[in-house]
């Protein structure tokens, strides 16, 4: 089941957001002729460049549209664009305009680029040209200043959990317990999990669907592989209260256990980070700490923020040294338990 697929927009209108972007290029679309053929989509990944090329030509062709994609990161040879320009100089077939999306653009070459440059500057008559890409800058500036450039945003939290729950509503799911079921908080960690990607907060639902035909919290900690956050809240307060013994216990259980210790690590400071914001704001909805762990997280308040700040820091200086020694366990030792204090 490839929900991605299958709820992918097809048209202006299906977007979730982007609606300054997709007003112009509503108005671009009713005009008799267009000027500028060649459109840039600039965004983070999974925002809907793609989706919004393929989207602009539905809506200048309607079904009969002949549209060519190509992934430049597999095609970004000089031969390969010569032989994209001798299509693009032909007329299409079928529809009023001939489509060519060029994914992940800034992958092409520079010679690939120059063999490009005199058609972008004066295209066919109905040739539509619409480069996608979450690099700018690795495009030349000659290219830059031929194309119509728009910029995509990251989709917010709430547009992001309305659209997977209008996904599972599609998909005969209900919101409550039970067989097809989910919940309001399980989808939204999800689409916090997506950081504000359409495509990858779909990719995370479809794997959780694939795992179990309920949508909970413990089905997409169970699927999705999350951090074990009682682990994280056991160092977090050991470190606080310069327990050496629980510390020393807690990173050998972990470097057993076969996870990658690094990235544990980085998954621990991010905590810390998420921790920090919970004090400052005291809604845990603001984190990326699941909501079931409020009772553990409600415990801490401005007296642990200089705490988890300085201790963010050694994590930092700690992970770098993680990275290029072997090590681990005796440098996260070193890092994170404190001289015992001589007794009176």
């Amino acid at each position: 089941m490839d929900l991605a697929t299958k709820f992918r927009p097809k048209t202006l209108d299906d977007f979730t957001e982007q609606s300054t972007v997709v007003g112009i290029l509503k108005s671009i679309c009713k005009s008799k002729e267009l000027v500028n053929r060649n459109f840039l989509f600039i965004g983070p990944a999974g925002t809907g460049k793609t989706s919004l090329a393929r989207a602009l030509s539905y809506e200048l062709n309607g079904d009969n549209g002949e549209v060519i994609e190509v992934d430049a990161a597999s095609y970004s040879g000089i031969d390969n664009m010569r032989e994209l320009v001798k299509q693009m100089k032909t007329f299409p077939l079928k529809g009023k305009y001939k489509f060519f999306i060029i994914d992940e653009c800034h992958a092409l070459s520079n010679n690939a680029w120059q063999a490009a440059l005199k058609t972008l500057e004066e295209p066919a008559p109905r040739t539509i040209t619409c480069l996608c890409t979450t690099n700018p800058e690795k495009i030349p500036a000659t290219i830059l200043s031929r194309v119509q450039t728009f910029q995509l945003s990251k989709i917010s939290l709430d547009g992001i959990s309305n659209r997977l729950t209008y996904i599972l509503n599609s998909e005969g799911y209900t919101e409550g317990t039970g067989s097809n079921s989910y919940t309001s908080d399980a989808v939204t960690f999800v689409a916090k999990l997506a950081k504000g990607g359409m495509r990858d907060a779909i990719t995370l639902l479809t794997k959780v669907l694939a795992y179990s035909n309920e949508v909970n919290m413990q089905s997409v900690k169970s699927s999705l592989n999350l951090p074990n956050y009682d682990t994280y809240f056991e160092l977090l307060n050991a470190l606080v209260s310069h327990k050496n013994e629980t510390i020393v216990q807690v990173i050998d259980s972990v470097y057993n256990s076969g996870v990658n210790f690094v990235e544990w690590f980085s998954g621990f400071h991010s905590f810390l980070c998420n921790i920090v914001k919970y004090i400052c704001m005291q809604d845990i909805s603001k984190t990326m700490i699941p909501s079931m762990y409020l009772d553990k997280i409600s415990s801490y308040s401005t007296a642990h923020l200089a705490v988890c700040l300085k201790l963010s820091q050694k994590l930092l200086d700690m992970i770098q040294d993680l990275k290029s020694t072997q090590y681990l366990q005796e440098t996260a030792i070193t890092y994170l338990c404190t001289v015992p204090r001589k007794a009176k």
